[in-house]
């Protein structure tokens, strides 16, 4: 793609990778490339920084990410690595399986130059799981406001650790600490901290650090918590739950990308994920 000149929206930090469905369908996959492909669905200006195999999986992630029109400019190549594959993601947890790849091989010395501005860097939290894209991935939030912007980090605890509470947590709690924002699932926060309600578990998140939380419950609706102060954002109860669950978070930080208010963004992403008609863009 033809670069930038101007800063951008979003610097999305993370995994990508493609997503086999018990149907045998496949969809882009990786919590940092739905993101960005959601957020430039929404027209924000979206550079995806993670990195993948020189195989067909790859070739069919990056021409659905193309299509979308997302920056690619550091989308990295590993030639001698296969493309990361999810087996049933959103199915139950002991269904799910994936074949690591490129992605968890992002280093720190990949990311763009700090000279590269951006109002948001969202970095995905499977990237945190190890080495070297945990480095990766906590250097894109502590480099944030050097690039003129703030940092937000989506936390994936159900989809990676829902066995073990305490690791999730101790993974967490150093990126938790320097982002503005954060995002998550109910069912993540139900690995966290057990059986609390919304309210209760965005006390808890909010205590690690950031200023914003934003939680999406299993209808659609939102909790978010912005400094000392709770709301709700229902759902519309004649929609079914949304299908795709990194449609909420990605239109809430477009709209923080923009500069509106948190409460208004939280509200806008309800009914942009309640929109969203299916989990992810086919490959």
């Amino acid at each position: 793609m033809t670069p930038m000149s101007d800063a951008l929206d979003w610097l999305a930090v993370g995994d990508v990778a493609e997503e086999r469905n018990s149907d045998s369908s496949l969809i882009l996959g990786g919590g940092a490339a739905r993101l960005a492909a959601h957020a430039a669905a929404l027209r924000a200006r979206v550079s995806l920084v993670a990195k993948m195999g020189e195989d067909d999986a790859g070739r069919r992630v990056r021409d659905a990410l193309e299509r979308l029109k997302v920056d690619l400019r550091w989308l990295r190549s590993a030639p001698a690595m296969r493309t990361t594959v999810w087996h049933e993601p959103d199915g139950q947890p002991q269904r799910r399986r994936v074949e690591r790849g490129a992605d968890l091989a992002l280093r720190l010395d990949e990311l763009p130059p700090s000279s590269v501005a951006a109002a948001l860097t969202v970095v995905s939290g499977y990237s945190l799981s190890v080495e070297p894209a945990r480095s990766a991935a906590l250097g894109a939030l502590t480099s944030a406001r050097v690039r003129g912007g703030r940092a937000a980090l989506l936390v994936e605890a159900d989809l990676l650790w829902w066995t073990n509470a305490r690791m999730v947590r101790r993974v967490l709690e150093p990126a938790l600490a320097s982002v503005d924002s954060v995002a998550l699932q109910a069912a993540d926060a139900r690995v966290l901290f057990g059986s609390v309600n919304g309210r209760e578990a965005v006390r808890l998140v909010g205590a690690m650090g950031p200023r914003i939380v934003y939680l999406a419950e299993a209808d659609g609706s939102v909790v978010l918590k912005e400094g000392g102060r709770i709301h709700g954002c229902p759902a519309d109860r004649s929609e079914g739950p949304p299908p795709d669950r990194y449609a909420g978070a990605a239109a809430f930080w477009v709209g923080i990308a923009r500069r509106a208010p948190a409460r208004k963004a939280a509200s806008d992403s309800v009914r942009y994920a309640q929109s969203v008609r299916r989990a992810g863009p086919r490959l």
